[in-house]
C-alpha cells in the first residue's frame, strides 16, 4: 500500500508458524513468479466451517437485538474511515472493522462496545475473534493483540481484554497485558525479516497441510534427498543427524556408526525407514525392492532385517525398553 509492504495479523501468525512461507510470500510480492497452489479440499472444508462459525455468531448478535454495523470490504483507507465513524457513533458491534496504523492493518472479526471511558466517550471497544479451535494456543493470541493495539490508537485507550469465540460455543477471554510483550516481540521479528530477510529453508510444521507453498517445499526436499522425507521423522532428530554430518536419506540408509545423543534403537528404526524410503531394504547384504507404504507388521519385519551390522543384537524396537522411547517415529510404534 503506497509502495510499502503492509503487514496483517494473519501474516504474523503465518510467520510464527513458518518463516519459509513468509519468505516465499515476500519473493512473490517483490519479484513475481510462481503462485502458491490453490487450497485443497481439506482446506476449503475448514475455511467453509470457519466462515459458517463466524456467520453463526453474527446471526446470534443480530437476534439479540443489539445494533451491528457491517463494514463492506473495499480499500483499507475507506474501510478504516468507515470503521472509525461507526466506533464514534457508539454502535454496539462492528463486524469486519478495518484497523490500520503504520506498517500494520487488517480486518477484525468483531469490535464490541464495553462500558469503559475512552476518547470516544463513556465507552470503548474490545476485539472479539471467531476460531474453530477447541482451546486457544499462544499463536492464536497474536491476532487479537495486534488488532487491540491498532484499536487503541483509534479510541485513545488500550483495551483491557480480548475475546475468542471458540468452535465449542464457549468464549475464551484473555487479559491483553499478559500477552502484549510476546506479541510485540513477534511483530518486531517479522518487521525485521521483511526489511532484511535472513536465510530460511523448508522445515515441516503443523501448517503444512493448509499451506499453498507445501508442494514447493516438497519439491525442495525431493531434490535434496532431505532427511525430512524419512517417514514421521521429528525435526529434532533431523537436527541431530545433520549436526553429525548425515544430511540425506541416502547417507542415513548407509549409516554404519552410532550418533551421539540418539538412542540406538531409535537410530536403528530411522535407518530402516530411510532404506525403505530410498526404495529398498538391505537383506543379507543385498538390496531388495520394497513397495511403500507398508502395513505395520511388514514395516516391522523390514526394520528387523534391515538393521545395520553395527546395531547390537536384541534391540529390535521400542518394546525392548530402550531409553529415548519418546523420540520414536510414530510409524515405528
Amino acid at each position: 500500500m503506497g509502495g510499502r509492504v503492509l503487514l496483517s495479523a494473519s501474516d504474523l501468525m503465518r510467520f510464527s508458524g513458518c518463516h519459509q512461507a513468509t519468505a516465499y510470500d515476500l519473493q512473490l510480492l517483490r519479484d513475481g513468479g510462481e503462485l502458491p497452489a490453490g487450497d485443497d479440499a481439506e482446506a476449503r472444508i475448514l475455511q467453509a466451517k470457519g466462515l459458517a462459525h463466524e456467520k453463526a455468531y453474527l446471526a446470534k448478535l443480530k437476534e439479540s437485538g443489539r445494533p451491528v454495523v457491517e463494514i463492506r470490504r473495499g480499500s483499507m483507507q475507506d474501510c478504516a474511515h468507515a470503521t472509525r465513524a461507526a466506533l464514534a457513533d457508539g454502535i454496539d458491534y462492528v463486524f469486519q472493522g478495518a484497523l490500520h496504523a503504520g506498517l500494520w492493518g487488517g480486518w477484525a472479526d468483531f469490535l464490541e462496545r464495553v462500558d469503559r471511558p475512552s476518547a470516544l466517550g463513556t465507552f470503548s471497544y474490545e476485539v472479539a475473534d471467531t476460531k474453530l479451535k477447541r482451546e486457544i494456543t499462544p499463536k492464536h493470541v497474536l491476532q487479537p493483540v495486534v488488532y487491540s493495539d491498532l484499536l487503541a490508537r483509534v479510541q485513545g485507550r488500550a483495551p483491557e481484554f480480548a475475546h475468542i469465540e471458540l468452535g465449542t460455543g464457549k468464549r475464551a477471554t484473555i487479559r491483553l497485558a499478559d500477552y502484549a510483550a510476546y506479541a510485540r516481540r513477534a511483530q518486531r521479528r517479522l518487521e525485521g525479516f521483511v526489511a532484511d530477510p535472513w536465510p530460511t529453508r523448508p522445515i515441516p510444521c503443523s501448517d503444512c497441510g493448509l499451506c499453498g507453498w507445501a508442494d514447493r517445499c516438497q519439491e525442495t526436499w525431493d531434490r535434496q534427498d532431505s532427511l525430512f522425507n524419512v517417514a514421521n521423522i521429528a525435526r529434532g532428530q533431523v537436527m541431530k543427524l545433520e549436526d553429525a554430518g548425515v544430511r540425506t536419506m541416502a547417507e542415513l540408509a548407509s549409516l554404519d556408526h552410532r550418533i551421539r545423543g540418539m538412542a540406538e534403537a531409535l537410530l536403528h528404526n530411522l535407518v530402516a525407514l530411510a532404506r525403505v524410503g530410498t526404495g529398498g531394504a538391505y537383506v543379507g547384504g543385498h538390496e531388495q525392492a520394497v513397495t511403500c507404504p507398508l502395513p505395520h507388521d511388514e514395516l516391522a519385519r523390514v526394520q528387523r532385517v534391515a538393521a545395520p551390522a553395527w546395531f547390537p543384537a536384541g534391540l529390535a524396537g521400542p518394546g525392548d525398553g530402550v531409553a529415548g522411547g519418546s523420540e520414536w517415529p510414530s510409524g515405528a510404534k
